[in-house]
């Protein structure tokens, strides 16, 4: 089977979320994996071909432009079709928060989705592999490109459950990691009143726009502390918050300890 990969090795120093490994696969009819109680989850973006992947016993049918998503912890089964032998861009991912991201994005236990507008997000993927770039900085590359085809997913689902109306504002609050957004603000990005925005999020999502957003941010903080070298204030301008004293406080009263034990913790 020819393929083009780029290992990263296990994940030894326990960051949150580290990639194992990334490439293509190019068709091959015999291609074939079994993991058990599987310790890396894995996206995939079908390009070309078909196979089947097994979920709970029942074998599903995957396409050109289908992606697959497996967590780890689960029995991963997958395979090409003999007769049309499917060719695939894909990532391996570990860490802690790998499954916890998914999970906040409403992801957890959904597997198959439409690629439909994804195409150039995993070509990226091989974009960062093939280019002159350190392990580190692909690392870093690469697990900005896990985040935002999970937000993506995130967001074309979101769009079918809930109204239209609705998945616009959480895109853009999903979107905006680095802004306060205010209510007024939501308002102008779908044309209604702040307290329309305000009762439709909450009643859509079960929680304020202020609450979800607040917990969007303190999860990218926790990435940025544990698996970068960004000081404190930097993470916190990074997420909108110009006083570094104001965001550990916030920081504080949501995680229960100050960013640099946080970062002192996960370092350990």
């Amino acid at each position: 089977m020819k393929e083009l990969l780029k290992p990263f090795g296990f994940n030894e120093s326990g960051k949150p979320v580290h990639v194992t490994l990334a490439g293509l696969t190019y068709p091959d009819a015999s291609y074939s994996i079994r993991r058990k109680n599987s310790d890396v989850s894995v996206i995939e973006y079908v390009t070309e071909g078909t196979g089947y992947v097994l979920i709970d016993g029942e074998e599903h049918f995957v396409t050109k432009d289908t992606v697959y998503f497996l967590t780890q912890g689960d029995d991963h089964i997958y395979r090409a079709d003999e007769k049309e032998p499917y060719s695939k861009i894909f990532l391996n991912v570990t860490g802690t928060m790998s499954v916890r991201i998914a999970e906040e994005f409403g992801l957890n236990g959904k597997h198959f989705f439409s690629g439909e507008g994804l195409k150039e997000l995993f070509e990226g993927i091989m974009d960062i592999i093939s280019s002159d770039m350190t392990d580190n900085e692909m690392q870093s590359a690469l697990r900005g490109a896990y985040v935002e085809i999970l937000s993506r997913l995130s967001y074309a689902q979101n769009e079918r459950v809930y109204g239209r109306e609705a998945a616009e504002l959480k895109n853009y609050i999903d979107s905006n990691p680095g802004k306060i957004i205010t209510a007024k603000e939501l308002g102008h990005v779908i044309f209604r009143s702040p307290d329309y925005c305000l009762k439709l999020f909450k009643r859509e999502f079960g929680t304020t726009p202020y609450a979800y957003q607040l917990e969007r941010k303190m999860d990218m903080a926790k990435i940025l502390l544990a698996d970068t070298n960004t000081s404190v204030g930097e993470t916190a301008r990074r997420l909108g918050y110009n006083d570094m004293h104001y965001f550990s406080n916030l920081f504080f009263s949501k995680c229960g300890v100050r960013p640099l034990q946080y970062r002192k913790m996960k370092r350990k």
